[in-house]
């Protein structure tokens, strides 16, 4: 059994509601402010022969009211088997695009306080989760892995099939990151389709982080960038900024959205850790004018078990 608990005070305003729902500043206590609340289970059992069956159930959480949708493992529910060949698993996971678009690299999480969840299109909309779900993850070569996942449609002449990989590299002070997904089409059009690449260097004094992301439906494109630095202050402090920018083509309207965050955590254990943030971000429309403005302060606790 494993889980998060995670919940933050503060004020968020969007005056076009798009990241969040408050339209003039409020004053909220909101679950997930670095990482998404969750109860989860998980298990393996040796079959013999370097071959172990595994399985897994992840509900989410809302910390504020007390509510776990029902308890329904909205977030995973596997099953499936490991080895030398590596995993493969069967029902609702994460893709192999949202392992490296949620990665360990995003600042602040990439939840409510990061400056690329409130610009950057792909980190928000792409489907992360899907139902009826197949998917493999490789062993790891060296510091180099990967993973392939596919989602059924499960309609009568449907193309809405979700298919996603990734390849990445995870050694001493590097990490880098490339993943692809495409949601097929819908009615004969084309449902988008995403690139992420992501990369860290960590310099023991100062880790820098880099994300590009491209969304694309059709002709309509959007070019996303952001540039983040996470520096140690003590054995338990951790200050963070970043900066965020995308921009759509014009068949997506010129639009433009940009935003940046400051934050820091102070880690009580291994296990919890207290952080505090600011993120503010502007949209504006093809002609250079502020369709939305956000902002979201706050301060929290985050325990993992």
């Amino acid at each position: 059994m494993y889980g998060i608990a995670d919940v933050w005070v503060g004020s968020q305003k969007d005056t076009g509601g798009v990241v969040v729902p408050q339209v003039s500043s409020t004053n909220v206590l909101e679950s997930g402010g670095l990482s998404a609340s969750r109860l989860g289970f998980k298990g393996t059992e040796d079959l013999g022969g370097g071959l172990s069956a595994v399985f897994g159930l992840e509900a989410g959480l809302t910390i504020d009211n007390g509510t776990a949708g029902g308890l329904s493992f909205n977030r995973q529910s596997y099953v499936g088997f490991a080895g030398g060949f590596g995993e493969v698993t069967f029902g609702k996971m994460w893709t192999s695009y949202d392992d490296i678009e949620a990665g360990a690299h995003s600042l602040f999480g990439g939840l409510d306080f990061a400056p690329e969840y409130a610009v950057m299109l792909s980190g928000r909309d792409y489907i992360g989760n899907p139902n009826n779900g197949f998917k493999y993850t490789s062993p790891d070569f060296g510091g180099i892995s990967g993973s392939v996942s596919y989602a059924l449609d499960e309609t009568v002449g449907g193309n809405a099939e979700v298919t996603a990989f990734h390849i990445k590299y995870t050694g001493g002070p590097i990490y880098a990151g490339i993943a692809y997904q495409d949601e097929g089409t819908t009615g004969g059009l084309p449902n988008p389709e995403y690139i992420r690449a992501n990369a860290s260097y960590d310099f023991g004094v100062a880790q820098l982080l880099a994300t590009y992301g491209n969304k694309k439906v059709g002709a309509a494109k959007t070019n996303e960038y952001a540039l983040g630095v996470n520096v140690p202050v003590g054995p338990a402090v951790v200050v963070s900024a970043g900066y965020a920018t995308s921009k759509d083509n014009a068949a997506a309207g010129s639009n433009k959205r940009t935003g940046f965050g400051l934050g820091a955590t102070y880690a009580l254990s291994k296990r919890t850790a207290l952080y505090g943030a600011f993120t503010s971000a502007d949209w504006k429309d093809g002609a250079g004018v502020k369709t939305n403005d956000i902002s979201i302060w706050g301060v929290g606790v985050r325990h993992t078990f």
